[in-house]
């Protein structure tokens, strides 16, 4: 495993979405209220929907209502998810956690290269990123992965594994890093807990993300 204080000569970085750059427990848990008792479902606790986001929709549902009919869950959760949506229109940027937006600008005028690695849907994805207005940051965006090992590998393709980091909170990010062999960094100010966490990596709020990285120079 990679133990770093600095990682040097990056030109790429790698972010989940959910938990790393938006809050979309914010959306969630609007959402949750307004649809889920229509359904008998019980809302739950905002500590238990913030420890199951980022597993793909089918999976988080059955955390979010253990017990509950499948049948149920099936027609409740895209009404959920589509509730969140909605949630969106209202939020719109501050669905980012606070510094995010600053972070991403820092990065592109420095000419890092900005990939989102995501388990949400193409939907979920491209509406956060658009409503919250940072769409136009990132240069590879890589929807509904189901396990992000090979997203990830992909990503690197047969590029130099030293220049890639990965930014996550949940346990699927810091193996896609392991198993691709690149530093993987935790978003403590999102989703991460460090007490059960083992990234490599962690920062407490994303600016600091340029305290213990350093950049590749690039051409004028």
């Amino acid at each position: 495993m990679v133990k770093r204080q600095t990682v040097k000569q990056v030109h790429t970085v790698i972010f989940d979405l959910d938990g790393t750059i938006s809050d979309t427990v914010i959306l969630t848990m609007r959402s949750l209220n307004r649809y889920a008792p229509g359904y008998g479902l019980e809302v739950p606790a905002e500590e238990n929907v913030r420890a199951s986001t980022g597993y793909a929709a089918a999976e988080f549902y059955r955390r979010m209502f253990p017990g509950a009919p499948q049948d149920v869950i099936d027609i409740a959760g895209p009404v959920i998810s589509q509730g969140e949506m909605e949630e969106l229109d209202v939020v719109k940027e501050k669905v980012l956690f606070d510094g995010c937006l600053e972070m991403l600008e820092r990065l592109k005028g420095l000419g890092v290269k900005i990939y989102i690695a995501s388990t949400g849907s193409r939907h979920h994805v491209y509406s956060i990123i658009s409503k919250s207005g940072i769409e136009n940051y990132f240069d590879m965006i890589s929807c509904e992965c189901t396990e992000k090992t090979g997203v990830v590998r992909e990503m690197i393709g047969g590029g130099d594994k030293g220049g890639f980091v990965f930014v996550g909170d949940m346990i699927i990010d810091q193996v896609a890093a392991r198993e691709n062999e690149i530093v993987s960094i935790g978003a403590c100010y999102g989703y991460c807990d460090r007490e059960t966490a083992d990234f490599d990596l962690y920062i407490d709020h994303p600016l600091e993300l340029f305290d213990i990285l350093e950049f590749q120079k690039t051409d004028d």
